[in-house]
């Protein structure tokens, strides 16, 4: 049938659009797929194994009303407000549970929707081809895999996403088809973008910005007409600043490094900047963890080079103003959003990372895009057509090791031994060789778990993490003395810490001094009430003290927070010695159904069954328990009793 040339035209313009968009996805995807099978590493299992808000959905409350940290109690306190982090989680958790595998794959398809954010919008600033070569290198760029292989790096995902949304709605303002349900969408975008990550405050200046400088329609628009396309986006910043003040009592309350200066402040905002340039330029060298030393004297090396980093990006913008004002605009992306990361007083201990660099790339990819179309069209004495089509080529240099670089980095975050390992080789880090130690302590390797602690208490004399886990070393080596002498330290310096306290209270327990004991034990519960850890080791030692009453209590505590088979286990046995069976086996199931593998429960259900006069459910119990730890003595025993008890032809299979 006969079709318009314009039909077939505009056919042909939305095949190859979404070409380009399948493309696009594909290449995210895949220069990250070897993420998918990574473990938990560095802050995950905190975040998710062991905190409670992410296991239920009673918690919603909490998610959208405190601190990203506030699971933890008093040990928690922080000026991270990342409510979809966590909402996140739990939505992801409750769908697969505790599996890295969907959390790894919620980061790439993230990171590949977000590269389909970058061709739109730059398509719609600079033009397709431009777009696609930027949106490329940006789902390439190594800066990224901070941000997607880790998956605490879910936060830089979800502010570009955002971030990137309501930038490109504030975008179509000017269609004649937008009008209150965009802004209604572009100001919910950005709500969710305040909600991932504080960068996203910004957004209201870069609106402003591109507003009265660079939209087409700058000169023909009234500032009335203006203002009322990026009012909107202050009016939900400052909604935001006042809800943030009323829940956490102010916007950054928590100075982390109180006595850093302001004058040490600003040099070291311009070192970080060229320190910021030259992983853009040159991504190499790239680490989980960079430790920070402050600048306090102008002449300083790295003052120096981020001045002279500032000084030619300066001059490239003013050439860039004046020869192609849209790409000028490529510098206040990359500048803007890396703003509130730059002020060192309220970050934690990472004042340098990677993934504060996500959004911040798109500018850098956007003008290396547009260098090369530039180059590929410029005709003249020294750009001949020979010359130009070397382009590609060069795109190609840049791009493909962009690719490999990533893909190999990816590994580093595979699993805590190799990430650790890997950042200890560019750089010494107190707390990095910490959780190195940890590692080998978990594996029982005792001397290669000492040698890092020792390693990173000289590096850090004052790292309150390092000391508690040399406590609970000499601890294990029965150095009661020792251990009592680093946990006192540990606890002076975070007097909060709940694991100090526990493990404290271990050692106090283990010499004999029960009344000391207890006060710990109690104290790492009022410091954090949410800690199922805390709850059970107070739990163990109560029943350990045989004051069966007080250990129910703390375990029950320790369920109503957050169900472990491990309350529900020792609940079980308590309520079997309180002869309350019905109880007894309703908490071994309950500890069967969050873990069916747990032998444990199964012993116990088996022994009350038996009680019961339930000989076959029992043996049933004890054989699945036996399948999983074949030796337990007590079950080998019980199976082959009851197998005396019960007729052959009854016998479960």
């Amino acid at each position: 049938m006969f079709r318009p040339k314009s039909e077939g035209k505009s056919s042909a313009t939305n095949d190859r659009e979404v070409l380009n968009c399948a493309a696009l996805f594909f290449l995210a995807f895949l220069a990250y797929a070897n993420t998918l099978f990574g473990s938990f590493v560095y802050d995950d299992r905190f975040q998710i194994v062991e905190n409670p808000y992410v296991h239920s959905f009673r918690y919603l409350p909490k998610i959208f009303s405190t601190t990203v940290w506030s699971f933890q109690g008093a040990q928690g306190p922080t000026n991270y407000f990342r409510p979809m982090m966590t909402f996140g989680y739990l939505l992801l958790y409750r769908i697969a549970g505790p599996v890295p595998f969907s959390f790894h794959l919620a980061n790439i398809v993230l990171h590949a929707l977000i590269v389909l954010l970058v061709f739109f919008i730059l398509r719609r600033l600079s033009g397709g081809r431009i777009a696609l070569i930027a949106a490329g290198l940006f789902a390439l760029h190594p800066i990224h895999t901070e941000s997607v292989a880790w998956i605490a790096g879910v936060t830089d995902l979800e502010l570009a996403l955002f971030y990137l949304l309501a930038f490109l709605l504030y975008l179509r303002l000017e269609d004649p088809d937008s009008g209150f349900r965009t802004r209604i969408a572009m100001c919910a975008s950005l709500a969710l973008a305040l909600l991932s990550k504080e960068q996203a405050i910004t957004l209201p200046v870069l609106a402003t910005i591109f507003e009265h400088f660079y939209r087409k329609d700058r000169e023909s628009t009234a500032v009335r007409q203006k203002f009322s396309r990026y009012a909107p986006l202050w009016a939900t910043v400052a909604l935001y600043l006042a809800v943030r003040g009323l829940l956490l009592g102010g916007v950054a309350g928590i100075a982390a490094r109180p006595g850093v200066s302001w004058y040490e402040i600003a040099l070291s905002a311009i070192s970080l900047t060229g320190s910021y340039l030259w992983k853009l330029l040159w991504p190499s060298q790239l680490s989980a963890f960079y430790v920070f030393h402050k600048s306090s004297h102008l002449y300083d090396r790295p003052v120096l080079l981020g001045l002279l980093g500032i000084l030619l990006c300066i001059v490239l913008f003013v050439l860039l103003w004046r020869r192609a004002r849209v790409m000028s605009f490529a510098l206040v992306l990359l500048f803007l959003p890396l703003g509130p990361v730059l002020n060192v007083r309220w970050m934690s201990a990472s004042a340098f990372a990677e993934r504060y660099l996500y959004v911040p790339s798109i500018g850098f990819c956007w003008l290396l895009a547009w260098a090369a179309v530039s180059l590929w069209h410029a005709r003249g004495p020294i750009f001949t057509r020979p010359l130009s089509r070397a382009v590609p080529v060069l795109l190609f240099a840049i791009a493909f090791p962009y690719g490999v670089k990533t893909v190999v980095r990816n590994r580093d975050w595979r699993s805590e031994d190799a990430l650790f390992t890997k950042t200890l080789e560019r750089g010494n880090s107190s707390l990095i060789r910490n959780d190195l130690g940890v590692i080998y302590f978990d594996k029982n390797d005792i001397d290669r778990a000492e040698h890092e602690w020792l390693e990173a208490l000289a590096a850090g004399p004052d790292n309150a993490f390092v000391l508690d886990n040399l406590a609970l070393l000499r601890h294990r080596q029965k150095r009661y003395a020792e251990s009592l002498e680093y946990s006192q330290r540990a606890l002076r310096l975070r007097r909060s810490y709940v694991m100090a306290h526990l493990n404290f209270a271990e050692t106090l327990a283990e010499m004999g001094r029960t009344a000391e004991a207890d006060w710990q034990f109690r104290l790492a519960t009022v410091f954090s009430p949410l800690s199922t850890r805390a709850h059970n080791s107070y739990g163990q030692f109560l029943f350990n003290s045989e004051r069966l009453d007080d250990a129910r209590i703390e375990f029950e505590r320790s369920v109503r927070v957050d169900p472990t088979t491990d309350a529900y286990n020792r609940l079980g046995e308590i309520y079997l010695i309180a002869q309350d069976s019905e109880r007894a086996e309703q908490a071994f199931r309950q500890a069967i159904a969050l873990d069916p593998f747990n032998s444990h429960a199964h012993f116990g259900l088996g022994q009350l069954l038996e009680g019961k006069g339930k000989p076959s459910d029992a043996l049933q119990e004890f054989e699945a328990g036996m399948e999983i730890n074949p030796t337990d003595a007590m079950a080998k025993a019980a199976a082959l009793r009851l197998r005396g008890r019960i007729p052959p032809q009854s016998i479960p299979r």
